[in-house]
């Protein structure tokens, strides 16, 4: 008894000097492998600084950056126990923090209350469609979250991850993107015992987690070494003409870190296995950055045998949203091959170039928005975010399967087209993701995917859908990307 006792108050101790340093600690009733963070309060304190950084803290930043963090909960398993329909369904959803996720998890734990309660912010006839997007995304099987946020106090320091995945029931992995220290830097008061700063990628799954790895992407943008620096009077312009928190929370965020993937193999209930791939792509920098993202998490999956599913918020804009300037403007257009093509074709017309540039512009860019994949027509209409769609087209892994990029009637959701089985399509291009509204100037992107890699006729997607009325339905939205499903036929 004296023993258990003296156990007993050795972890106790453990656990308040952790609690009290801000350290590695996550509470939980289940099976863990490692702590959820490896980074201390005083730690980050000295990342926010802008001094190089020890040797020791390096590596407990890399292994931060490079670990990642499962839970596989046992009462999931045991509750989960078959395959209830023919199909794996499957759910992308940028999430912006988690700053919602109290909606979200009303949507899983009670959907029927969730409609009676917001049915009325919607217009009468899409009453049903918002009926349908409810059961569409509370009855997934695995679900994709971008933007993820574990202990930072924009989101109550909750761990976002675990607060949803316990609302389903499922197990889940985490991949940890950016330690987030703007709040650090900019003097915010804080909590340090719970101050963690993670934000990154996560996989919720109702089915066991069996292994998982995260790959680091190249990196196109220094978020601490641009963040830092003072921003110019033209990117003051562009904060002050973002209404809404979701817009002003892109532009000041100070952080280290790159992109990543996270890559979890699933093991289904008939012993099969599926290997799912959340990424979230580069969106301060240009196309090209996004399409070298892609090649280095391409060379890594090509060896994988069986199913596959990516998917991630692509940030497919056609552009980079970095802070700008006068200078960086210019400079952007001189490199711009097309652009000084286009203005040298116009200027052969007296009274054109300038009106006739623009207007070229702005129509190129209204086509690319809703629908990046479209031909690019050099000069005139180019599309510089085509290429990456392209290459993803072309690729054939080792086992001598390539992604689904189909457009089957009966397999599509919306109108049949070019990738119509994954990612629903409309009228002009594909159904929005995410909106992005200025005072004179509303644009719509899809800027979320999915790429299905079948498996010897089967695994094959079919049903792609896009949530927006449900994301529209609570007052602001509930993200400020609309989530997407599909359906993977078994």
């Amino acid at each position: 008894m004296f023993v258990i006792c003296i156990l007993l108050f050795s972890a106790f101790i453990i656990y308040k000097n952790t609690a009290r340093r801000g350290g590695p600690l996550d509470v939980i009733t289940s099976k863990v492998v490692n702590p959820i963070s490896y980074l201390y309060f005083e730690d980050l304190e000295k990342l926010s600084t802008g001094q190089a950084i020890s040797e020791e803290l390096r590596e407990k930043l890399n292994k931060q950056l490079s670990t990642p963090y499962i839970v596989n909960g046992v009462s999931s398993q045991i509750r989960h126990a078959s395959l209830k329909n023919p199909y794996l369904r499957i759910t992308q959803w940028n999430i912006a923090s988690g700053g919602r996720v109290d909606v979200i998890k009303q949507i899983f734990l009670d959907p029927k209350k969730f409609y009676n309660k917001y049915k009325q912010k919607v217009e009468k006839p899409l009453t049903s469609d918002l009926k349908k997007e409810i059961e569409l995304l509370s009855t997934n099987d695995i679900i994709f979250l971008n933007e993820v946020d574990i202990g930072l106090p924009r989101t109550g320091y909750a761990n976002i991850a675990k607060e949803i995945s316990r609302s389903l029931g499922y197990n889940y992995a985490f991949a940890t993107e950016f330690i987030e220290l703007g709040p650090i830097v900019h003097k915010q008061k804080i909590h340090k015992s719970v101050y963690l700063g993670l934000h990154g990628n996560a996989i919720l799954s109702k089915f066991p987690i069996v292994s998982a790895e995260v790959l680091s992407l190249p990196e196109c943008y220094d978020w601490f070494g641009e963040e830092l620096k003072s921003r110019s009077p033209l990117e003051h312009v562009r904060v002050a003409s973002a209404k809404t928190v979701f817009e002003q929370r892109i532009l000041t965020e100070v952080r280290r870190g790159t992109r990543n993937a996270l890559i979890a193999k699933i093991k289904l209930p008939n012993n099969e296995f599926v290997t799912i791939v959340s990424t979230h792509l580069e969106d301060r920098c240009f196309p090209s950055g996004r399409l070298k993202q892609m090649k280095v998490l391409l060379a890594k999956l090509r060896n994988i045998t069986g199913p596959l599913v990516i998917g991630g918020d692509f940030n497919t804009s056609t552009t980079d949203t970095a802070p700008t300037s006068f200078r960086k403007e210019i400079i952007k257009r001189l490199k711009d091959p097309n652009f000084i093509a286009r203005q040298a074709a116009f200027a052969a017309i007296p009274g054109l170039p300038i009106a006739s540039g623009v207007g070229t512009i702005i129509v190129s860019k209204l086509l690319q928005y809703k629908d990046p994949t479209y031909p690019s027509i050099p000069v005139i209409f180019p599309n510089n975010e085509r290429p990456l769609f392209l290459y993803m087209e072309d690729f054939r892994f080792a086992d001598g399967e390539m992604f689904d990029f189909g457009g089957d009637p009966n397999r599509s959701f919306g109108k049949a087209g070019y990738l119509s089985n994954s990612n629903e399509r409309v009228s002009k291009g594909f159904e929005q993701t995410f909106e992005f509204t200025e005072p004179r100037f509303i644009a719509y992107f899809k800027l979320d995917w999915f790429f299905v890699k079948p498996y010897q006729g089967r695994f094959k997607p079919y049903n792609g859908q896009t949530l927006k009325v449900l994301n529209e339905s609570y007052p602001e939205k509930i993200s400020d990307h609309n989530p997407i499903t599909v359906d993977i036929s078994l």
